[in-house]
């Protein structure tokens, strides 16, 4: 197809638009695009484009380096005597294709999928994972209230708290230092500085895991977790795929032809695939909580199909087949309760086995305690079960040492006939001479002030559910949840049972929930409560309108209405007004809202009831430390991205709520997600008229706990459209070629011999490339009237004559 350019007027009848037959074309030289590869980012690179002779779009080649790095299976392709070349894509495949949209900086690439390595979903390659820059943080969360509270005989006791946490951290390259502590300050008592947590670490992507060195805590998969002072090194699950994440069972089959799988669970199509004649498997399934049976469906060739059902059920313990998790620490016990900080070693381990069988076992070794640990995960179509028993013996040294066993059982199942989701049901027991690694240091604090491991409280048994139940389409849903325990050296049990109920009228969600507590001497508490809420859609923002009331042991408690929502351009002020009764305190009024401006949170709330009147402020955020200066930052995160727009000040970053370019060019988006590709992009609106962004969305997959840098070009100058003419008045031929002084491309000549230029001169010279290798000048000048005038004219219209 060609268009015929006889249809044109003047001096564009005749010109040779073929180029543009298929869209803008790609000329000569260098590009910095993001690569995609069937749709999937593979990361920014640096293409050279080199004119053909064809006159065509410019092209450029790959090495088979280069097709490795982008995800292709290079052993798939014929190499012979090319192990060096730089061919075309469809040289190297010829059912590949290559687009390239010089507007958005894209390339895309079409390869067919027999070609393409085969990842796990969610896969990110970890070559684009990325440490970071080097740069400082300090997140800070500020509270403060004044309280007035009205006394007998007239007089008032007034009250002042304020309360301030920071979390501090300076990365350099892969290693990442970190602080977190809390500053609490009540009138007549001394202010109190807690330091929670200090430490070094650096993620090991190699291993899949992370190095921990200083005050943290332990994995809490197997052991109960504890506070160290130390080093730790244990995996991280967040560097694999989503899809190799939690535990999802392999689903095997044979198909007789080119067949379609497709794999459903609870009635809903949550994976297909194509797979050719033979063997397959399916290892890439996303986890979907704790399960429901998965229901596989062959479709082969001829429309023939054949379905078989794979048991799926799990417990936290259970991993995929050949998927490991381990943890090893060493170091001293931070119990926080006393002097006492014995050293120890942990070290757990999960394996998955097989499809229904996942191992785990664990060993803690110190100055006075040991203990082990073996247990077995198994799913089966009844359900998921995991069973694991506990060895302890501490040794003490005014009395004889103890040692015992603790076993537990979970079990969990998801019933989609029926709509039950037993999440989690577990029950523990130990022995009288069982101590846990806390439980044993507690008994050394003990031992030193003269009493015995007896005088602890230790735990005899413990039993808990949760269990959900769909009523069906429009009945709504019921869940219980309870648990009940006991002590060996305390009298009775203390039990917490809540049963609710949740459903939909229209647009008004209601709910009730009974919550029954009794403690080890007997005394029950038993409350129930009524919530209502309704979205108010005809209103600014949307708010929602809620309500609630509720009885403590069959007689009136409290009730309470309230009206919340946001505003703002940005929906950055939200805001949140209740009253409220209290058959004890009586009535009150309360007003809270808060302001996310592009450097900080702002909050402050106002209640007041029949004696007490209480003001409260606050103010979080965070502030970024780098090569560029300081940027602060309203939202304060752990894994960020700094943005760098040089002159894009009020572009807003779309990612989150109230935060735009700052006057030096930069922002910061305080939550990523790490070891995933994490799209940032940037809204124009609210920039400089007289800038443009020349790409407004990236993506970056930065190491947990990184500061990641992105940089978004901006070309800033007047925005220019001249209209020109040649010697004869007559406009020049659409489509010529125009370049800057130094022989750059800038455009196109298009309608109307219009030449659209953005540039910081106020002055210049433009060079119009005519029909038969023949050219032309164009000298253009802003007036000084239009330099003057603010950045609202967004474009200058101009006229010139082309010599």
């Amino acid at each position: 197809m060609s268009f015929n350019s006889g249809l044109l007027r003047g001096g564009a009848r005749g010109a040779d638009l073929s180029r543009f037959a298929t869209g803008n074309p790609v000329m000569a030289g260098d590009y910095s695009l993001d690569v995609y590869m069937n749709n999937n980012w593979q990361g920014r690179q640096q293409f050279t484009f080199r004119a053909t002779e064809s006159h065509g779009d410019a092209e450029t080649c790959f090495t088979l380096e280069d097709l490795a790095n982008l995800g292709v299976d290079t052993a798939s392709l014929d190499t012979e005597n090319q192990t060096d070349a730089c061919l075309s894509i469809d040289e190297w495949i010829p059912q590949a294709s290559l687009e390239v949209d010089t507007s958005n900086l894209r390339l895309d690439l079409s390869v067919p999928q027999t070609h393409v390595q085969r990842r796990a979903r969610g896969y990110v390659d970890p070559s684009l994972w990325e440490p970071g820059i080097n740069a400082g943080f300090l997140n800070y969360n500020f509270n403060a209230r004044h309280t007035e509270t009205d006394q007998a005989g007239g007089s008032t006791l007034a009250t002042d708290s304020a309360y301030l946490s920071l979390n501090t951290g300076i990365n350099i390259g892969a290693w990442q230092f970190r602080h977190n502590s809390t500053v609490t300050q009540q009138d007549n008592q001394d202010r109190n500085w807690d330091s929670q947590n200090t430490y070094l670490r650096r993620p090991l992507p190699s291993l899949e895991s992370e190095l921990l060195m200083g005050d943290s805590y332990t994995t809490g998969d197997v052991y109960d977790a504890i506070g160290f002072r130390g080093a730790k090194l244990s995996s991280d699950s967040r560097m694999l795929p989503d899809s190799r994440q939690g535990y999802a069972p392999t689903v095997r089959g044979t198909a007789q032809t080119n067949a379609i799988v497709e794999v459903r669970q609870n009635g809903q199509l949550i994976y297909q695939t194509s797979v050719a004649p033979g063997p397959f498997v399916i290892d890439d399934l996303y986890p979907s909580g704790y399960g429901g049976d998965l229901e596989v469906t062959i479709v082969e060739a001829d429309g023939t199909e054949r379905t078989f059902t794979v048991p799926f059920a799990s417990v936290p313990q259970m991993l995929r087949p050949g998927t490991k998790r381990y943890s090893v620490t060493a170091g001293k016990v931070r119990s926080g309760t006393g002097e006492e900080e014995p050293w120890f070693t942990r070290g757990t381990y999960r394996y998955g086995i097989s499809n229904n069988l996942t191992g785990y076992t664990g060993v803690t070794v110190g100055e006075s305690y040991q203990s082990v640990l073996g247990g077995l995960a198994l799913s089966t179509p009844i359900g998921a079960f995991s069973a694991d028993v506990t060895h302890s013996r501490a040794y003490f040294e005014r009395y004889d040492d103890v040692q015992g066993e603790s076993y537990k059982i979970s079990y969990s199942k998801r019933l989609a006939d029926l709509g039950t989701n037993f999440t989690l049901a577990a029950y523990r027991y130990s022995t009288a001479g069982y101590l846990s690694l806390e439980n044993a240091v507690n008994s050394l604090e003990y031992e030193n002030d003269g009493g015995s491991f007896d005088d602890l409280r230790r735990q005899k048994s413990q039993f808990q559910l949760t269990l959900n139940q769909n009523l069906g389409e429009d009945m709504g849903n019921l869940y219980i949840t309870g648990s009940t325990r006991n002590y060996w050296n305390v009298d009775g049990k203390v039990n917490q049972y809540q049963v609710g109920y949740n459903n939909r009228y229209e647009r008004i969600n209601y709910g009730i929930s009974a919550l029954k507590t009794e403690d080890q001497f007997g005394d029950t508490d038993t409350q129930w409560t009524l919530d209502l809420s309704m979205p108010l859609d005809n209103m600014p923002g949307r708010p929602s309108l809620s309500a609630s009331t509720s009885t403590r042991n069959g007689d009136y408690d409290s009730s309470r209405i309230g009206l919340a929502g946001n505003a703002g351009v940005d929906g950055n002020v939200t805001y949140n007004l209740s009253v409220s009764d209290n058959a004890q305190a009586g009535s009150s009024g309360q007003f809270s809202g808060e302001y996310s401006s592009p450097y900080a949170s702002f909050r402050g709330s106002y209640s007041q009831g029949n004696d007490f009147r209480q003001v409260g402020v606050g103010m979080s955020g965070g502030m970024v430390a780098h090569s560029g200066g300081v940027t602060l930052t309203p939202q304060p995160g752990e894994t960020m991205v700094l943005v760098e727009a040089p002159e894009a000040k009020g572009a807003r970053v779309t990612n989150s709520v109230g935060v735009r370019v700052d006057g030096n060019g930069y922002a910061v988006v305080p939550y990523v997600t790490p070891y995933r590709l994490n799209a940032v992009q940037l809204d124009p609106n609210g920039m400089d008229k007289n800038v443009d962004l020349l790409a407004s969305s990236k993506k970056v997959a930065p190491y947990a706990g990184a500061i990641a840098r992105l940089s978004f070009e901006t070309k800033s100058g007047r925005a220019l459209l001249i209209k020109t003419t040649d010697a004869n008045g007559q406009p020049l031929p659409f489509g010529a070629d125009v370049n800057n002084e130094d022989q750059q491309p800038v455009g196109f000549v298009g309608q109307g011999g219009r030449i659209y230029l953005r540039t910081e001169q106020t002055s210049g010279t433009l060079n119009v490339s005519l029909a038969d290798g023949e050219s032309c000048s164009v000298d253009y000048r802003v007036p000084e009237t239009t330099q003057s005038r603010n950045n609202a004219a967004a474009i200058t219209h101009l006229e010139a004559r082309c010599d």
